[in-house]
């Protein structure tokens, strides 16, 4: 018998729990074997007292809520720090879920929505974001609404964790509806905590080939879904009972509440739950085409530190695998039934779709208009008919597939699905990992980063594009590329099925390519401050010489770079659109402003950068979006004016708005 192997899962677990007890916070992600993804200690029921004016305005949200008194009362809050030098790391998820259900509770609490939120909740919340190493975009996370936001009733701290024992840290509604709504969520994650360890004792089996081993693992997960799908119960819509939640109450109370700010934004959906993502991982979700395949997807890369390694581990040797090379019948069926009770029609998903789908047609129907996950619509459109579609696409996706499967015991390496120009583009960061394109396969490089002999800069400078003239360059005749590239494969490159649009389809790929390309150039150039407070905001000094090169970086990307890319391609790319639509090009202009990009006169240096990293960043969201119209809608992208919108607005948004501004036409007559 060989020498025994950690299993990759066990070592993040491990990492994960010696983390949280020696920082004294779990801010990278709660990770136990004991609580799962829950916190280890409960949620923190008060902030320093400097802070005590978020604390007793969270006290007060339910009165302010009811009275509609929420924008007046948040208006008049101090504007508080948000440092670390006043408010400690310990702290810091507790501001995050008070200061986000703040802003939430100030711009749903009745319309129309505001412009923007008051500085007493807005600076502080971007600053415990930033810290919190999330998104910069105003988002309330799930693990703000759901992960930390309850408290123990009568102050024990047991398990195991269920709804009656438990009540909101920070209420908004402080109705039923809300109470049960959102706690029966966090006992799902509570019945849910010992499949962390049953992915682990799998993980070991399959290095250990101890197939009795991974069957017991494989009937906790099947046991362990069992009790969790009947918590679901516990959302009755039925009144009257203990635990009723009156679906129209609901509707008008609490779903609007955790809706993004923005559309498209990614909010705290059913999907962010790491227990999804997890048993994605685990059972192997075979595809991830749908819309809320590829949300929860992108809930996934916006995960917790902690829980995106867990996964990733996780990952690193599939169960599906090691059954596809063993003729074990038994082990089969155990697999099978664990599938079936989370994906089933009458495992978790099934029963989920079915008990969600009446409260959405309901919602919609008494003013609702968006869902958290982004789904809109009138009353008129039966909008509650698409949502059950998605669900019921989504779960499809897990299931074991249409036809017959590979063989038991023969080794099936799967072709991998499609990958668009648009999916390669986002994957140029740890965020959403590293993938690279080479002789039309696409490639997760993510893992080989540290271990590729020429080093990570030239993946990352590569990374998001097709790279395959630089690998051929590097690589040519290497012996051991075959089985490098057969290892990191993730699918084949692809096209969108275009004819018509061909032309304007290639140039919106060139264009999305060339930005990514601006990306990584302006991350590495700016990464030779690493370290300092030119890229971190605890960094050390930096030195003159870095000083001076990040200003030469800000102003040669701000000023030069931007502007050009932006006056050279994007704004013909929008004349093109226009063309190929057959409109007038009469009014197209672009108009040439002084130097400076949109960035204040004066600005810190870091701010400077950090300003272009955002100009890059909200450029490349719209090019995304246009790729993605292609796949969408093919040569009938054309008829439509999506293109034409978000090739007006990226020219501004990449150049800076005083530098070049594209002005609409009227279609010829």
């Amino acid at each position: 018998m060989g020498a025994h192997r950690t299993p990759p899962a066990a070592r993040v677990l491990a990492s994960a729990q010696e983390a949280g007890a020696r920082l004294g916070h779990e801010n990278l992600g709660p990770l136990s074997a004991d609580r799962g993804f829950l916190p280890t200690r409960p949620p923190l029921l008060r902030l320093p007292e400097s802070h005590a004016a978020w604390d007793e305005a969270a006290a007060r949200l339910p009165a302010l809520f009811r009275d509609v008194a929420v924008r007046e009362a948040l208006a008049r809050l101090p504007v508080l720090p948000a440092g670390p030098e006043v408010l400690p790391e310990a702290a810091l998820q507790r501001a995050a879920t008070v200061l986000g259900l703040l802003a939430h509770a100030y711009v749903h609490c009745r319309g129309p929505q505001p412009a923007g939120l008051p500085a007493s909740i807005a600076g502080p919340w971007a600053e415990v974001r930033r810290r919190l190493g999330r998104s910069p975009e105003p988002v309330l996370a799930y693990p703000d609404l759901i992960v930390h936001n309850w408290r123990f009733a009568d102050g024990r701290n047991a398990l195991p964790l269920v709804s009656d024992d438990l009540r909101l840290l920070v209420p908004v509604v402080d109705n039923e509806e809300e109470r049960v709504f959102y706690l029966t969520q966090v006992e799902i994650l509570a019945r849910c905590a010992p499949l962390v360890g049953a992915v682990v004792d799998a993980q070991a089996a399959v290095l250990d080939d101890d197939a009795e081993a991974l069957r017991d693992a494989l009937d906790t997960v099947t046991a362990v879904l069992g009790t969790a799908t009947r918590s679901l119960w516990l959302i009755d819509p039925r009144p009257g009972g203990r635990t009723s939640v009156d679906p129209v109450v609901w509707a008008k109370t609490v779903a609007p509440l955790a809706v993004p700010f923005a559309t498209g934004a990614l909010g705290p959906s059913g999907t962010a739950s790491p227990v999804f993502t997890l048993l994605d991982a685990f059972l192997g979700r075979r595809r991830h085409d749908s819309q809320l395949g590829r949300e929860i997807l992108l809930h996934r890369r916006s995960h917790p530190p902690h829980w995106r390694r867990f996964l990733d581990a996780v990952e690193e040797i599939p169960v599906p695998g090691y059954l596809a090379s063993r003729s074990r019948p038994d082990l089969v069926a155990s697999f099978e039934a664990a599938r079936e009770a989370y994906a089933g029609a009458d495992g978790f998903l099934g029963r989920h779709r079915r008990r969600v789908s009446g409260y959405l047609a309901v919602a919609f129907m008494v003013g609702r208009g968006l869902t958290i996950g982004g789904f809109a619509g009138s009353p008129r459109e039966l909008t509650w008919h698409t949502v059950d579609s998605a669900l019921t696409e989504s779960r499809d996706e897990r299931g074991p597939g249409r036809g017959a499967g590979p063989p038991v015991g023969r080794p099936v390496r799967p072709a991998g699905r499609g990958i668009s120009v648009a999916d390669l583009a986002e994957h140029n960061d740890d965020g959403h990992g590293w993938w690279v394109a080479i002789d039309g396969r696409v490639h997760d490089v993510t893992g080989f980063l540290r271990r590729h002999p020429g080093g990570p800069v030239v993946l990352r400078a590569h990374a998001g594009l097709d790279a395959t003239a630089a690998f051929g360059r590097a690589h040519a005749g290497r012996p051991g590329t075959e089985h490098l590239l057969a290892s990191t494969d993730v699918g084949p490159l692809v096209r969108p099925a275009v004819t018509r649009a061909g032309a304007l389809c290639d140039a919106w790929a060139g264009a999305l390519s060339g930005l990514v390309h601006l990306q990584n150039a302006f991350r590495l150039d700016r990464s030779f401050g690493r370290g300092t407070d030119l890229c971190l905001a605890d960094g050390d000094r930096p030195s003159a010489l870095q000083a001076d090169r990040a200003a030469d970086t800000a102003a040669r990307f701000a000023d030069q770079y931007l502007p050009q890319f932006a006056a050279e391609v994007l704004a013909p790319l929008a004349g093109l659109v226009l063309r190929e639509r057959r409109v007038s090009l009469g009014g197209l202009r672009t108009v040439p402003g002084g130097p400076g990009g949109g960035v204040p006169p004066g600005c810190p240096v870091r701010r400077r950068l950090d300003l272009v990293e955002r100009r890059i960043a909200a450029t490349k969201v719209l090019l995304v979006a246009g790729a993605r119209c292609f796949d969408t809608w093919g040569d009938a992208v054309l008829d439509r004016g999506d293109l034409w919108r978000l090739a007006a607005e990226a020219v501004p948004r990449c150049a800076g708005a005083s530098t070049v501004a594209v002005h609409r036409v009227r279609p010829a007559c």
